[in-house]
């Protein structure tokens, strides 16, 4: 049926292969990024399943990157829940540092004062890139908001950007990450897609049903 519809509209390659599609909301929402970050703390972008927070995230690293004036990073670790504060330094450390610079120490102050060295040198903000941020640990997110702080107090300026389902804005909202959640500022990204083949099955066996009561 999909190819029928592709030949019929003369489509060349099917809608989730196509290039990204920028709308105004995304276009705000970009704007509204970027100026989160250059304060520095914990951003939270939410959105449904399909609404394309995962492309906006990575459509705002490769702004930031051709851009040049903020440092970016991201974990390449894909267990979200396995994801610690010292994962994260890592990532950080791997990101901005230099071949010159080695490898980072197991030894824990050193380690720190490593990564806060390289953090400083660049004299940039620092945005660290968090998909499916609705899976983090709550421990990881307040070990998280006290670093932030840490490096701020050192002269850097870090922002975490967190990018999940609504449900990292409920979590968020809870009175147990209050702290957190009064720190964070959340953007919401409205669902631009059409809904998907499960959503659309739904749809049409209720039309048909309807059809057949009739």
């Amino acid at each position: 049926m999909l190819s029928d519809v592709m030949e019929h509209f003369g489509l060349t390659k099917s809608l989730r292969q196509v290039d990204y599609f920028e709308t105004e909301h995304h276009r705000q929402l970009l704007r509204e990024l970027k100026a989160a970050i250059h304060e520095g703390g914990i951003v939270a972008l939410t959105g449904g399943v399909g609404s394309g927070n995962t492309v906006l995230l990575w459509r705002i690293q490769e702004q930031l990157r051709h851009e040049g004036q903020i440092e970016g990073s991201e974990s390449l670790l894909v267990d979200v829940p396995r994801v610690t504060l010292s994962t994260l330094k890592l990532a950080l450390y791997y990101d901005l540092a230099t071949e010159k610079d080695g490898d980072l120490t197991g030894k824990p102050e050193k380690s720190e004062r490593a990564l806060l060295k390289v953090m400083q040198r660049g004299q940039k903000p620092i945005a660290l890139f968090i998909d499916d941020g609705h899976d983090l640990h709550g421990q990881t997110l307040r070990s998280l908001k006290q670093f932030i702080e840490k490096t701020r107090h050192r002269g850097s300026r870090l922002t975490v950007v967190l990018a999940g389902h609504p449900r990292l804005k409920h979590e968020l909202r809870r009175p147990a990450r209050e702290e957190i959640g009064a720190r964070t500022t959340v953007l919401e990204l409205e669902r631009v897609f059409p809904a998907r083949f499960g959503e659309r099955q739904a749809i049409s066996e209720g039309y048909l049903n309807s059809c057949s009561a009739m």
